[in-house]
């Protein structure tokens, strides 16, 4: 991203706060300041399943729908609240569900996914978002995320097959406009719905979903 479309985002989001926290626009208040604004990411992570066409993302680190939430997630604290710039979609394949050594994929790579023809299900599939039961992203289409480089794995890597080309500022981001508000003290529903179920998955496939953007600390009063 240039320096000057993250500046832009910057004040985008800061205007975001600024509307939800000081709805007056008192000339005293300095939301920036405030709640210490910085860039930030959440990443989200659940396992891919043959049996539903649906995969729900818990946002909030008290919330798990899960035996664990994974250890290389960051979701959002209850007292904080946060501004998506840029979306991202990944598939990988831990080892386990402790495992921190793999990959993000930004394509189904079938030299890494035994299945990857299945994981077309969610490409073809769409992302919702819903806050407080208002729906505030409707039909984003996981297909604008699908990356493949020009330089692919072709085999199993080693000298006759490189690695993937992998841009990791880059590919699997899009940008995402106009912004939405995350608070910790809302009701939020991230859900990936699929028109059919993967028909097979790899063990410990998961789905990852990272935003990109700007988090404000200790902004949303959590009763």
């Amino acid at each position: 991203m240039q320096a000057i479309a993250a500046r832009m985002d910057f004040d985008q989001a800061v205007a975001i706060f600024n509307a939800a926290f000081n709805p007056n626009n008192r000339p005293d208040v300095d939301v920036v300041h405030m709640f210490r604004i910085t860039q930030a990411d959440i990443r989200l992570e659940q396992p891919i399943l043959a049996t539903s066409t649906q995969i729900t993302f818990p946002v909030l680190s008290n919330i798990q729908n899960q035996a664990q939430q994974f250890n290389t997630e960051i979701r959002l604290p209850l007292q904080d609240s946060f501004v998506p710039t840029s979306i991202g979609m990944f598939l990988a394949l831990p080892s386990s569900t402790a495992d921190t050594t793999f990959q993000l994929y930004p394509y189904a790579n079938p030299f890494i996914f035994p299945n990857a023809v299945n994981y077309r299900s969610i490409y073809n599939g769409t992302l919702k978002i819903m806050i407080n039961n208002d729906q505030l992203l409707k039909n984003w289409m996981i297909q604008r995320h699908w990356k493949a480089n020009q330089t692919q794995q072709t085999a199993a890597a080693g000298a006759g097959s490189p690695v993937d080309q992998i841009d990791g500022m880059e590919d699997g981001f899009v940008p995402m406009q106009p912004f939405v508000l995350l608070q910790g003290s809302q009701d939020l529903q991230i859900t990936v719905n699929m028109p059919v179920a993967p028909a097979a998955v790899d063990a410990n496939a998961r789905m990852i979903m990272i935003f990109r953007g700007l988090q404000a600390q200790n902004s949303t009063v959590v009763n």
